[in-house]
């Protein structure tokens, strides 16, 4: 699980105790290394998953907190809800109190930090302008638009402008070649 083995012992307190951790030696998407606790999730029939602690101690399964956004600063009202900007993420939440869930959007997608204007704009038309210096896993810069899918953010490419074919290359008759 995230490039860390579990030991014969922490699976038997897993299966037994339902939990078990925290435990150290998870690798993040971006290499990065992370503790955490691991549960048994009854929703998805018994698989594992992480169950990260929020600033209170509680975690998932801390009675369900409500979100504390009184430190976030509003960024503004848009057809899909209200838009915070938090210190890691900008999170639009549903208006009213119905079971939508708040849609997230990192502040930082492919090493390059979204202005808030950008991500104000993705939730109130749906797309970003062109944002050029996102730098792919293999290092290289591109450009994209980001586009609200559902309730995912993804990436748009502009259309590839199509290379222009090369003439074919000249070739000289056989006769020109033995007469030179």
């Amino acid at each position: 699980m995230s490039g860390r083995e579990f030991e014969r012992e922490e699976v038997a307190k897993l299966l037994t105790e339902g939990r078990v951790g925290p435990l150290e030696g998870f690798r993040s998407k971006l290499g990065r290394a992370f503790n955490a606790e691991i549960i048994l999730n009854e929703k998805t029939e018994w698989k594992q998953k992480f169950d990260f602690e929020d600033s209170n101690g509680e975690g998932e399964n801390g009675m369900g907190k409500a979100l504390d956004l009184s430190q976030a600063k509003v960024l503004g009202e848009t057809p899909q809800g209200t838009v915070y900007e938090t210190e890691n993420a900008f999170l639009c939440m549903p208006a009213g109190n119905g079971s939508k869930k708040p849609i997230r959007m990192g502040k930082n997608i492919c090493q390059r930090a979204i202005p808030a204007e950008q991500a104000l704009k993705i939730f109130t038309e749906g797309k970003t302008d062109l944002l050029p210096r996102f730098i792919s896993k293999k290092g290289k810069p591109f450009s994209a638009y980001l586009k609200l899918d559902g309730a995912k953010v993804t990436f748009e490419f502009e259309p590839r402008q199509k290379k222009a074919k090369a003439p074919p290359a000249k070739k000289t008759p056989p006769s020109a070649e033995a007469e030179g």
